[in-house]
C-alpha cells in the first residue's frame, strides 16, 4: 500500500526565488503545491507521479466499463456492430 505523501506548500514568490530547490523536491517525488494569496494555483509533480495518476485513472475507467458490460450481459443485452449503430443514429437524425 502506498501512503499518501504530504505535499510541500510554496508560494509563487518562493517558486520564483527558490526554483532549483523546489525542482529538487519534485525530483525526489515530493509534490509541491504552489499558492498565490493563499489560493492554490498549481501542483508540481514528478513525471513518475503524474504517470502513476494517469494509469490509476485509466484503470478505474476500465473497471467501470467492465462493470457496465457485465451488467449488460447479465440482463441479456444484445450487441451490435458499428454499422448497425450508425444506421440507427442516422435514422433518428432525419
Amino acid at each position: 500500500m502506498n501512503l499518501p505523501v504530504i505535499p510541500r506548500i510554496k508560494s509563487v514568490t518562493d517558486l520564483r526565488y527558490q526554483t532549483a530547490e523546489i525542482i529538487k523536491l519534485v525530483q525526489q517525488n515530493q509534490p509541491v503545491v504552489v499558492t498565490k494569496d493563499s489560493n492554490t494555483v498549481a501542483v508540481l509533480l514528478s513525471p513518475i507521479q503524474y504517470q502513476t495518476i494517469l494509469d490509476m485513472v485509466e484503470e478505474l475507467e476500465d473497471q467501470k466499463a467492465a462493470k457496465k458490460l457485465e451488467k449488460a450481459i447479465s440482463i441479456g443485452g444484445t450487441f451490435s456492430g458499428f454499422q448497425t449503430y450508425d444506421r440507427k443514429r442516422r435514422k433518428k437524425l432525419r
